[in-house]
């Protein structure tokens, strides 16, 4: 008989959780302040780990975009240092048929 109390205390038990009158039970009702804070702060928290997930994938998604616009610098400076080489620049006034040529006296500065 011994061996069949224990589980007719967790069928009582279950059957009183199920049932509502755990909710009806003294010590529930001095502890329902205490259990809507706890409440509360599991709100907080898994509200708060959300926010702080869907900062660290904006961020992650910022820093690959940084580092597309550092390679997209360099190619523009690469290809404007290409372009303002002065052999590339007499090439493109000789290839456009223009009048500008070429200094041929050293420059020289005005001193005061």
């Amino acid at each position: 008989m011994k061996k069949n109390s224990p589980k007719k205390k967790k069928i009582k038990i279950i059957n009183s959780i199920i049932g509502g009158k755990a909710f009806k039970s003294e010590l529930f009702i001095k502890n329902t302040r205490l259990l809507l804070l706890i409440v509360l702060y599991a709100f907080i928290y898994v509200s708060n780990r959300y926010i702080v997930r869907q900062e660290r994938n904006h961020i992650r998604d910022l820093k690959s975009e940084v580092v597309d616009m550092r390679y997209q610098l360099l190619t523009r400076q690469s290809e404007l240092s290409e372009e303002s080489r002065q052999s590339n620049i007499e090439e493109q006034i000789t290839k456009n048929n223009s009048k500008l040529k070429a200094a041929t006296n050293p420059p020289f500065f005005i001193k005061k």
